[in-house]
């Protein structure tokens, strides 16, 4: 009987991940907020990776289920000008690198809450619409964005 109990207590540890090290159950990532596209959305067409300067965006495309890179990852985004207006010379996409990277430059969004909008897509993942919202004028901002692995796909 006790042995029988001891199976129970460790699948039971195992299937929860409750046996692990905390540096282990830490390798899970909390998912980017989906955040609305807003009124001034409209497809992104133009690949490039700079459509300004003055402001250097970077971080890495992760998947919620491991912490691990998401390369390949299509990354839009769009934003008000130094004006406060939106202009398609400021709306992209480029695709995220082998380590899940992205960078590009641009100009300060001069709206009344500065704000970028993004929308991500890759293989095996759901679709992300967030934002990045700032509060003050900077030159470099790092925002990582973390997807939910699509229902019925798992990480290889």
């Amino acid at each position: 009987m006790k042995s029988e109990l001891f199976t129970v207590v460790i699948g039971a540890l195992v299937i929860s991940g409750a046996w692990l090290p905390d540096t282990a159950q830490a390798q899970r990532c909390q998912a980017t907020p989906r955040m609305t596209p807003g009124t001034h959305y409209k497809p992104v067409e133009t690949q490039r990776t700079n459509v300004g300067q003055g402001l250097l965006i970077k971080g890495r495309i992760l998947s919620a289920l491991d912490c691990q890179p998401v390369p390949g990852a299509r990354i839009a985004h769009w934003q008000a000008n130094s004006n406060g207006v939106y202009v398609d010379a400021l709306r992209a996409w480029m695709l995220s690198d082998v380590k899940g990277g992205y960078r590009f430059n641009t100009e300060w969004p001069a709206a009344a809450i500065p704000h970028i909008h993004f929308i991500v897509s890759a293989d095996g993942f759901e679709t992300l619409s967030t934002q990045w919202v700032g509060d003050g004028t900077v030159e470099e901002i790092t925002f990582n964005i973390v997807l939910r692995p699509a229902p019925g796909h798992a990480r290889q």
